[in-house]
């Protein structure tokens, strides 16, 4: 069954499907381009993995993943519930003659997945749109899915950026009494040079199912956040480990100066960026996060 969130977000890209492949290709000036950075990410995953024969993009959008993947040669199926999407990330293909790119109109839900095949499964701003019971169900999708040794490379909204942010975000943690628990937590990542003893520390509680969040330009009422380590205790819990945890557009100017100076914004972001891989300093900057997760071998 189709929820109010899920039916908002079909909604919502199904109309903004050109502007999506817009911001993936870099066509709007003086905006930080998250997709190009989550993107690369997991392709620099795929040339450091020993092999990637498979791999699976989850919520792939306009297939801007799948396509350079497969043009490095990776078998590429990529997967989204908004036919537009669909319809564009096929035409690329098509247009730009990638012969082992496949796409499919689907929830990933009912996607015909083959236990044991991809050595890489994606899913990059995808979470924010399914509930916590949904996301149990595809991290057990991923972990049945993906070959013995195989990596999941997952993005998140940061609920660790509410502390600075200083929104209507910041002001929610405070009344839900949480913004201790996530301080901490980003004291961890300041001084941290290993995930498994993160692992000791009691993470936030999660957020509540009926949720609803200020809107970020995307019309879609409740867009979960997680922190990186509740992320990665949810990874832990389905037998997936984390390796790496990667930050995502990182705000080196508040936000309100970054209304006032978008230019000034997008410089200093794309150079922190540069020093993003390992250094999880500068995660608490970060407006997203990705993770970097195993199966065992």
């Amino acid at each position: 069954m189709t929820t109010k969130q899920q039916q908002e977000a079909l909604e919502f890209f199904s109309r903004h499907a050109p502007v999506w492949r817009d911001k993936a290709e870099s066509r709007i000036n003086a905006k930080v381009n998250v997709i190009e950075q989550r993107n690369a990410y997991v392709l620099q995953i795929a040339k450091e993995r020993t092999r990637v024969d498979s791999f699976l993009d989850v919520g792939c959008g306009t297939g801007e993943l799948v396509c350079e993947a497969a043009a490095n040669g990776i078998r590429a199926a990529g997967v989204d519930y908004a036919p537009e999407m669909i319809k564009l990330a096929s035409k690329k293909a098509q247009d730009e003659g990638i012969k082992r790119a496949a796409f499919t109109c689907s929830s990933i839900f009912e996607y015909a997945l083959e236990s044991g095949t991809y050595d890489l499964i994606s899913a990059n701003g995808f979470i924010e749109y399914i509930s916590l019971r949904e996301l149990h169900d595809l991290l057990d999708l991923a972990v049945k899915a993906l070959a013995p040794g195989g990596s999941f490379v997952v993005g998140s909204r940061n609920r660790l950026f509410n502390l600075v942010a200083m929104n209507a975000y910041t002001l929610e943690e405070i009344k839900a009494g949480t913004s201790e628990d996530l301080l901490r937590e980003a004291v961890l990542w300041a001084t941290a040079t290993e995930i498994e003893k993160a692992l000791d520390l009691q993470a936030a509680p999660l957020q509540a199912p009926e949720t609803k969040h200020a809107t970020t330009g995307i019309d879609v009422v409740t867009r979960f956040q997680y922190s990186p380590l509740q992320l990665i205790k949810l990874l832990k819990g389905h037998g997936l480990h984390a390796v790496e945890v990667y930050p995502i557009h990182i705000h080196g100017v508040p936000l309100s100066y970054k209304a006032a100076d978008p230019e000034l914004h997008l410089h200093v972001a794309n150079a922190l960026q540069a020093s993003a891989r390992h250094n999880t300093g500068l995660l608490t900057q970060a407006s997203s996060f990705m993770v970097h997760a195993k199966k065992a071998e």
